[in-house]
């Protein structure tokens, strides 16, 4: 770290020292000192040693054997030569240090006020270790004993001055506490230094004894020992280097594996990497160093949403809220990734993390409800993360949070979702916690090359509401003949098969009827380009639409992709999102409405609606919307319709609605049953004796049996389903969310009621209404309305002759064709 970017308090620390280590050397150069020939040897032999210092495996510092000579100078020679030898060492083994890792170019690294704090702490090391040792020998202690006390003495101060002097420039470099940083090497510090007074003690003794030639009978010991050393750090660092690569790949392969879910979740891409650094560093302000620990959060961090593989696209990627159904799908998400990693052998405990990361400190979370410390504590950590990444970055349904409104959100929350203690250390370390995840980077390719959009505008959600398909459409058909002509005609158009007409020809009729039934400022007709991924507005109706023309959205992205892709309608949302490719003044609408242009799984493209004013679509616009859609797409693949038997959306008999009506509306209900995946009955009901009572009684008799018996059925059906005259005397009900053994209790409750009610064609005659019903289920006997038609009615021929037989007392039935 240069001088410019330590701290102000850094610096004042390291001036401190500066100022402080002049006097203490000038005293140290003041006092008796001696350079004979032999502290010359010892110094050349302590700069050799000082550029072979032994580095132990896992641990940052280094025992230096420098360290015996330079007490041995002090000892024998005095703190001057000591000072000197000190000096000399250090800097010989910061050179030797660079030069190792980064060559000969590598001593532009080299920090002058590094080099110079490292010498300050080496003369007020001399200093105090000068004073005290005289102190020791001076004592009344007799020999050897003052002398083992002065070494004593000597090995303290050092480990003192050393360390804390050192310790706390570190933590001012790396912002972290003094007793973390002091704590780490204490057990190898003490080591070195009372290992290095106990060696350079025996030396001093034996040097008494036997003078310099100890130093020639110690050599060999040395160099053995050294050779020793050497193995066995190259076997080490060897196996460790294996583990290592080990670890690179298991993790590189844990993040492959988790690079799948981010292939799908679009917005949240780089979600996964970013929350694995902030658990981790969230992990470390808690105070766990524990390795294996920390590696079992950051794989659980990496692991933690590998259960949406199987979760729908359409649903990781909606721009707005879940409905009910959705969000039940996307809670199972934990479950299935701890089932996905339960055959694997985690070395730590990553499963309770991938299941438990949605549980709440309240107990209302999921999959399993639990409470308080009953949460695995990992889990707990990553949870605060999680929510802490979605809040902070852009998502489709809301914009980012700044920091206050993050800090209030967690402090409410405190005790409710999240652990308070978890959440107290995480609003401390907030900073350490932005800085951490700053130094993510997230190309803008994922691992399979897929692009992503950065500029995903967020947008609000409507509310979530429970589907009742049948009353949602009858309201948008139930209105002016103006609008049932309108809508009629538009399934006239959808009936023929015009092979000469162009989707322009269909985008310019379909965006004239439009302007007749909802209000707008501009539909833009996208059509979709499945070679590019694209859906490019083909057509576009209304005054506002400069710059629209050829606009081109990607599948999935903004809100008319997204709709195009998924099948899904959206209604009401803000529409920029849309926009943000156009060229400045972009188009300033304020509401949407957009549905897709989609037949049988085929992506043709969408409709979306356009307002300039804050005024919202109304549900009856937005579901007459979706029908246009659906009969455009009918259209646009050249699909033929049943042909016409009136000319109106209501029966005039009955009063109740047509087979138009049927055929307009079982599109999208089948789309509804299919989304929200409820069965969809079709009751075909068929009047068995209309025929005999017209030709006996009179035609008006006949109509009277049709409409008493249009009364009963309605009367008898639930307000969610939809009852039509489809033929003469017939009746087709469509029943959304009835199973086929409901259907046929429901059949069963219809004849029996019938076959016991009498009609009074006189006032002195009353014939029974017997009906003859056929029941198909949407989709296990067919997928279109025509098949489904088909269906019922050979289930209802085949109860017709059924109950015929019953009532002439037939034992052998006809062979059904």
């Amino acid at each position: 770290m240069r001088w410019q970017e330590l701290s102000f308090a850094c610096k004042q620390y390291l001036v401190a020292i500066y100022t402080l280590a002049i006097p203490v050397t000038i005293l140290c150069f003041g006092t008796q000192n001696s350079y004979p020939a032999a502290w010359f040897l010892l110094t050349g032999i302590s700069l050799f040693v000082a550029t072979v210092n032994v580095r132990l495996p896992t641990i940052s510092s280094v025992i230096s054997m420098g360290d015996v000579f330079t007490i041995l100078a002090l000892t024998q020679f005095g703190p001057g030569p000591a000072l000197i030898m000190y000096w000399m060492d250090m800097v010989a083994a910061h050179l030797t240090d660079v030069i190792r890792h980064h060559g000969l170019g590598g001593i532009h690294k080299i920090k002058a006020h590094k080099i110079f704090f490292n010498l300050g702490s080496c003369s007020l090391s001399i200093g105090a270790m000068t004073v005290l040792y005289r102190f020791a020998l001076n004592s009344d202690l007799p020999y050897p004993g003052n002398f083992i006390a002065g070494l004593i003495v000597l090995a303290t101060t050092w480990f003192l001055v050393n360390t804390v002097t050192l310790s706390v420039a570190i933590s001012y470099w790396n912002n972290q506490s003094f007793w973390t940083v002091w704590l780490e090497g204490i057990r190898l510090a003490l080591l070195n230094f009372f290992g290095s007074a106990a060696a350079a003690g025996l030396v001093t003794i034996f040097y008494a004894k036997a003078g310099f030639y100890i130093f020639l009978l110690s050599l060999p010991i040395a160099v053995v020992l050294y050779q020793l050393y050497l193995s066995y750090i190259e076997r080490y660092e060897q196996a460790e280097a294996h583990i290592s690569e080990l670890n690179r790949l298991y993790f590189q392969t844990i993040e492959t594996l988790s690079s799948a879910v981010e292939a799908k979740d679009r917005y949240t891409h780089g979600h996964i990497k970013r929350v694995q650094i902030y658990a981790v560093e969230l992990a470390r302000c808690l105070g766990i160093e524990d390795r294996k620990e920390l590696s079992a959060i950051q794989a659980g961090a990496l692991l933690h949403d590998i259960g949406k593989i199987a979760i729908p696209e359409y649903i990781l990627n909606k721009p707005t809220v879940l409905t009910e159904t959705e969000f039940e799908k996307m809670k199972i998400h934990p479950v299935v990734g701890a089932n996905m990693l339960s055959r694997i052998a985690f070395p730590y405990p990553v499963l309770p993390m991938v299941k438990s990361h949605h549980e709440r400190w309240d107990g209302n979370g999921y999959p399993d409800r639990l409470k308080g410390e009953e949460i695995p504590f990992n889990a707990r950590i990553l949870s605060v993360v999680d929510c802490y990444d979605a809040l902070t970055t852009n998502r489709p349904y809301r914009s980012p949070m700044d920091r206050n409104q993050i800090v209030d959100f967690f402090r409410r929350e405190s005790g409710r979702a999240y652990d308070p203690a978890i959440v107290a250390t995480f609003i401390r370390s907030l900073n350490a916690i932005e800085r951490a995840g700053n130094s993510v980077f997230v190309d803008d390719s994922d691992l399979w090359g897929i692009r992503v959009d950065d500029s995903v505008a967020t947008i609000p959600g409507r509310k979530l509401q429970r589907v009742e398909p049948t009353l949602a459409y009858t309201k948008a058909l139930s209105a002016d003949q103006r609008i049932q002509r309108e809508l009629y005609s538009i399934f006239e158009f959808a009936r023929v098969d015009f092979e000469c007409l162009s989707s322009k020809d269909v985008y310019s009729f379909v965006g004239g009827k439009l302007s007749s039934l909802i209000d707008f400022d501009v539909a833009v007709f996208y059509k979709a380009d499945l070679a590019t991924g694209q859906i490019v507005a083909d057509h576009v109706e209304g005054a506002e639409s400069a710059g629209l023309r050829g606009l081109a959205l990607r599948l999935e992205q903004k809100l008319s992709g997204w709709v195009a892709a998924n099948n899904q309608a959206l209604c009401n949302l803000p529409p920029f999102p849309d926009f943000l490719s156009c060229e400045e003044p972009r188009p300033s609408f304020q509401i949407s409405a957009i549905a897709p242009l989609n037949r049988h799984g085929t992506v043709m493209g969408a409709i979306s609606l356009y307002r300039k004013n804050q005024q919202k679509f109304t549900d009856e616009e937005f579901r007459r919307l979706e029908m246009i859609a659906s009969q455009t797409a009918i259209i646009l693949a050249k699909c033929e319709a049943p042909e016409s038997q009136t000319q109106s959306l209501l029966d005039a008999s009955t009063g109740l609605p047509s087979g138009f009506h049927l055929y307009l509306m079982f599109e999208q209900v089948a789309i509804d049953a299919s989304r929200y995946e409820y069965p969809l009955a079709l009751i075909l009901v068929g009047i068995d004796d209309t025929m005999n009572t017209r030709r006996k009684w009179g035609h008006l008799s006949g109509e009277e049996a049709i409409k008493t018996t249009s009364k009963y059925l309605a009367k008898e059906l639930r307000e969610t389903d939809l009852l039509v005259r489809y033929a003469s005397d017939e009746f087709i009900a469509l029943n959304p969310k009835t199973t086929r053994e409901q259907a046929e209790d429901l059949k069963s409750r219809l004849q029996n009621d019938l076959d016991h009610f009498c009609f009074a064609v006189r006032a002195d005659v009353q014939v029974p209404l017997r009906a003859s019903i056929g029941i198909a289920l949407y989709p296990e006997d067919a997928t279109d309305l025509e098949s489904l038609i088909g269906f019922a009615e050979n289930r209802m021929q085949e109860d017709r002759q059924l109950r015929l037989a019953v009532r002439s007392r037939v034992k052998r039935l006809p062979t059904s064709s």
